[in-house]
């Protein structure tokens, strides 16, 4: 049983350890990735209020990388990193609209976004 345990503990460090965090510090942000924690999450952006359309804004180098760098967020985020003491949600729809899919990022942390989001994401606000 200990062995288990200390090998569990071993993959959680490792998992942990592979994002750089481009929001560290920050006392009310998230970064949405360009990618997965599969694909090493690249380029990021950096939200601090809420967005009701992603369309406006773009994916900047970060310390994971620049892959994704220029693309709009909108439609095109795989994971978020939470730095917020709330929770924020993700929205397939502008406008905050959860008719077709919605997914909550608990506070402080780190998730790829769901398969209705990935990729599909068009607002973000915190709650």
């Amino acid at each position: 049983m200990a062995a288990a345990v200390a090998t569990t503990g071993l993959a959680t460090a490792d998992t942990a350890s592979a994002i750089n965090y481009d929001c560290s510090g920050e006392t009310h942000a998230v970064c949405l990735y360009y990618n997965s924690s599969a694909y090493g999450y690249g380029a990021y952006f950096q939200q601090g209020g809420d967005i009701h359309d992603y369309g406006a804004y773009w994916f900047q180098p970060g310390l994971n990388g620049s892959n994704g760098v220029g693309n709009t967020v909108k439609n095109h985020a795989a994971a978020v990193d939470s730095w917020y003491g709330g929770n924020f949600v993700v929205y397939y729809n502008s406008w905050y609209d959860c008719r077709y899919a919605c997914q909550t990022i608990p506070a402080w942390k780190t998730v790829d976004l769901n398969s209705a989001l990935k990729n599909n994401n068009a607002s973000g606000a915190f709650h």
